[in-house]
């Protein structure tokens, strides 16, 4: 469970969340960063590099090499588990972006653990599961608004978070039921409000939800809201 970036200290940060996603736009981090940033994780910690916009519009037939080499050393650098590629409105269901899609997937396979797609614009569900299967990654969805893709691997980005300021019981029950059969779920949340969400989704997920009375649902409510507002400040540079 994490964040899409990260402001303040990652020691600060990782008290609550056990994953990240780092982004490499405008242009990839150097790879000295990205180890420094490793370095200060804790056991268990994972991370993802999320691509540069520049690499994933596949605009030409050809990549630019220098541009997937220095993406490749920052993912390695940062011992990634997720290389995302998050593709444009512009990549559409054809045949020619799925063999462009196709000629990055195998330019950056290895870089991390794995890598995750995530489609923008007109793919139907159908043709990103098609894509998504034929490449071998992972797809990542929405899970507050589709079902997972099909796999053992679940990554999802929770974009309900940008829309309200704190996301429903509702919905966290439902993305619990949604990724409660994955061997493995990996978990973004966009917005504010996402210290509450992973307290209460990792409660839904144990069968651990405790009967609290009401003044102490509003205390520990509090607490979250000073949380986020800790971890949203701008203490501190962005990765």
């Amino acid at each position: 469970m994490g964040q899409a970036s990260l402001t303040g200290k990652l020691e600060r940060y990782a008290k609550v969340f056990d994953f990240l996603e780092v982004r490499a736009s405008p242009a990839p981090p150097a790879p000295s960063r990205m180890r420094r940033l490793r370095g200060e994780a804790p056991e268990g910690f994972q991370f993802s590099l999320v691509a540069p916009a520049k690499l994933v519009e596949l605009a030409t037939s050809e990549l630019d090499p220098a541009l997937v080499d220095a993406t490749r050393a920052a993912a390695t650098a940062l011992g990634a588990r997720w290389l995302v590629l998050r593709t444009p409105y512009s990549v559409a269901p054809s045949a020619k972006s799925r063999a462009r899609l196709g000629r990055l997937v195998a330019a950056l396979r290895g870089a991390a653990t794995g890598i995750a797609w995530e489609p923008r614009g007109v793919w139907t569900d159908e043709d990103a599961v098609s894509a998504a299967a034929e490449l071998d990654v992972a797809l990542v969805r929405d899970l507050a608004e589709h079902e997972p893709p099909p796999g053992p691997v679940v990554y999802t980005r929770l974009l309900a978070l940008g829309r309200n300021a704190r996301i429903g019981a509702g919905i966290i029950e439902r993305v619990a039921e949604r990724i409660e059969h994955a061997d493995e779920a990996f978990v973004i949340a966009e917005g504010r409000g996402a210290v509450g969400l992973a307290k209460q989704l990792r409660n839904v997920e144990t069968d651990a939800l405790a009967d609290d009375d009401e003044s102490d649902d509003e205390s520990d409510e509090d607490d979250d809201e000073e949380f986020d507002e800790e971890l949203d400040g701008d203490d501190g540079e962005e990765e």
